[in-house]
């Protein structure tokens, strides 16, 4: 299939999302949560399952986290084949994600989201009053290791460094990563030695290579007095498991 009869059949899925007429639940299931190119692998595999007890249209592309184009307007690294399938219900299948070979940094990761965008194929049933149509996407982390780049040892987590720090009238949690990989936080605590704050929600919950993430605390008092702060949090590896790690922090400077 030609890239312009892909892009067209993508236009016309999202359209069909607003035309159409059925609650969609969450059912297909990638056997991954992510999944990394490292040392030149210029193709990697994903098996997904249709758990649902109906067929789904599968619509898969590859973009950087935007979530707000089209699918055949992205611009990527990366591409998906197959870009559209169908799936029987209980049925696997796979896509395959593939790299273009176009340039990407050579001293430090980077990062893509897969997308699978799944569209549930459910027959009208006569006399049935019209249903919403909802489609569902998941999306997936998808690193790039250039060559050369071995995968994070054991330290990798004494690369992250924490502060804590206020700014524009609120508490944050500083990381810096000085670590030539993407870091994947989860499950943030910060104990002031009376009560146990976790950061709000950041729309991405990774410090990225050499550089800095912030995450916000929920308290916007200046005067906190900060008594022997500590930090506990989970590490994501590249099989997607979690490992545990706490830091002691350095009391702040109050503002």
């Amino acid at each position: 299939m030609s890239r312009y009869r892909i892009g067209r059949l993508a236009r016309w899925l999202l359209l069909s999302v607003m035309l159409c007429c059925s609650r969609a639940e969450a059912g297909l299931m990638p056997e991954r949560t992510r999944l990394v190119f490292s040392q030149g692998e210029r193709e990697l595999s994903l098996r997904l399952a249709n758990t649902n007890p109906h067929a789904v249209v599968v619509q898969s592309w590859v973009d950087q986290g935007e979530g707000s184009q089209a699918p055949d307007t992205v611009q990527s690294a990366l591409f998906v084949l197959p870009a559209v399938q169908r799936l029987s219900p209980q049925a696997i299948s796979q896509v395959r994600v593939l790299y273009t070979g176009e340039p990407l940094p050579v001293d430090r990761e980077s990062v893509f989201w897969l997308n699978l965008y799944e569209i549930p194929l459910l027959p009208d049933a006569p006399g049935s009053a019209p249903r919403l149509l909802l489609g569902l996407n998941t999306q997936i982390k998808v690193f790039h290791r250039p060559a050369g780049l071995a995968g994070p040892g054991p330290q990798w987590s004494d690369a992250l460094h924490f502060r804590l720090q206020w700014q524009a009238g609120q508490w944050i949690l500083v990381c810096r990563n000085d670590s030539p990989y993407f870091a994947s936080l989860a499950n943030l605590r910060v104990s002031d030695g009376r009560r146990e704050l976790v950061p709000r929600a950041a729309p991405d919950q990774m410090a990225p290579p050499y550089g800095e993430q912030v995450f916000v605390l929920p308290v916007d008092d200046a005067t906190l007095p900060w008594q022997q702060p500590r930090l506990s949090f989970q590490l994501i590896d590249d099989d997607g498991r979690f490992s545990d790690h706490a830091r002691s922090l350095m009391p702040p400077n109050l503002p």
